[in-house]
């Protein structure tokens, strides 16, 4: 949901997909009290010394693949820096609906 401009801002098909895959993505394991073992291990398994970015970049493609509405992941690429211990990922994904989105997340 976008909000700002009425009834007409609920996101459909393909930018839904998008926006719940960059939710997915950056909800942190443990931080939903309903289920705490929903979303990513980023403080658990990704950003911890030493970096494992082939581990974290299976961890972070099957939670992409997962994702409703995702038919397939077009392209994938992933960037440590480690000196800011950041993870950016830069995503493209072939909805259900035909339509290819780009998505990117940092953390």
């Amino acid at each position: 949901m976008t909000f700002g401009y009425g009834l007409g801002c609920i996101a459909e098909r393909s930018e839904a997909c998008a926006q719940n895959v960059k939710t997915r993505l950056l909800l942190l394991q443990g931080e939903w009290f309903l289920d705490l073992n929903a979303g990513v291990p980023w403080l658990q398994k990704i950003l911890i010394k030493p970096a494992r970015v082939l581990l974290a970049n299976t961890i972070i493609r099957r939670r992409i693949a997962t994702t409703p509405d995702v038919a397939e992941i077009v392209s994938y690429e992933s960037n440590f820096a480690s000196e800011s211990r950041k993870l950016t990922v830069s995503v493209t994904v072939r909805t259900v609906y035909g339509d290819v989105v780009d998505i990117k997340v940092s953390k």
